[in-house]
């Protein structure tokens, strides 16, 4: 017994052959691992990776779910800002959202109403900023489902490469509008004439300046409906104003002259798919002045850029140089 030896195992060393399969086995998984590191989030149709703020500041959609913050901190002053809001619950379920926006005012509290088949309207958060920096939006622990929301600014120079927009010409052309679409134009000195029209369903368009927004009802209900928030010092029918349609023919039709002094304008959707389909957007520029003008634009001092309505109100707000 004494002499007895155990006789332990020991692997086998791997064959030449065998120590090569096994190494680039490894390398190709590091690769694939590290690479899909790299791959930024906001390729997706919604982003679900809160950690990346950056997208939403530069107006990438966020997927918002309960128990999870969104924060941009990065408005700038003398800017508005919107925030559109979907709500992509199953089962027609409310979302109660929490809207932090100062350190000395408590969260505002907002309902994101549900509606079937996700085809409901945006609800709208507007904030300035000139009152704060910095804005997140919540859904605490059992306050809801989901959301998607995005924030639209002329101040967002470099948005994303893959946010969708489209350069409007001042031609008198009908375009589509489509959902989550941004159509942008360029006002330069001079008259033009804007156009909405839709054929069947209420839509809503917001029209986005640098100082205050425009929201267009196109077939309004009679009680339209339509859910907006403001924060901070944002006064209705000051730095925004809701203007619906009077005319009574079909298709319903909201034509708006503008006078603008170089400056850009964003109009977005704000309704579900199925009645943005039947509505149309067209601009078209009444004067071409710098062709019949020589003199070079003059400083931006005591400018405005004046919106007037088919009611004959007068919107004038201040413009300032981009």
């Amino acid at each position: 017994m004494n002499n007895m030896k155990l006789k332990t195992s020991s692997p086998e060393p791997l064959q030449n052959s065998q120590k090569v399969k096994a190494r680039r086995k490894f390398i190709k998984l590091s690769l694939s691992l590290f690479a899909s590191s790299l791959i930024p989030s906001f390729y997706s149709k919604a982003i679900s990776n809160l950690e990346n703020s950056n997208s939403w500041s530069i107006g990438e959609r966020i997927e918002l779910r309960e128990g999870q913050t969104i924060t941009c901190t990065s408005l700038f002053p003398k800017r508005i800002y919107c925030v559109l809001i979907y709500n992509t619950s199953k089962n027609d379920r409310n979302v109660f959202l929490d809207i932090n926006w100062s350190n000395q005012q408590a969260p505002k509290k907002m309902t994101i109403p549900g509606s079937e088949n996700k085809q409901g309207d945006a609800s709208i958060i507007l904030v300035s900023g000139n009152d704060t920096s910095t804005i997140s939006l919540s859904i605490t622990t059992g306050n809801g489902g989901k959301i998607e929301c995005q924030l639209v600014s002329t101040a967002i120079h470099k948005p994303s490469l893959t946010l969708p927009i489209r350069r409007i010409i001042a031609n008198g052309k009908k375009y589509i509008i489509e959902k989550y679409q941004h159509y942008i134009g360029r006002i330069n000195r001079g008259w033009y004439h804007l156009t909405l029209e839709n054929r069947i369903s209420q839509s809503v368009i917001l029209q986005i300046q640098h100082h205050q927004i425009i929201i267009y009802i196109l077939n309004p209900t009679q009680a339209a409906l339509f859910n907006i928030t403001s924060v901070g010092s944002i006064t209705k029918n000051k730095d925004y104003l809701i203007q619906r349609s009077d005319f009574e023919g079909q298709p319903q039709r909201i034509e708006v002259l503008i006078q603008g002094n170089e400056e850009t304008i964003i109009w977005i959707g704000a309704s579900s798919k199925q009645a943005l389909d039947n509505t149309t957007l067209a601009l078209q520029a009444l004067s071409i002045t710098k062709v019949l003008s020589k003199e070079k634009p003059n400083p931006v001092k005591g400018k405005t850029l004046v919106c007037y309505s088919n009611k004959n109100k007068v919107y004038t707000v201040p413009w300032t140089e981009q």
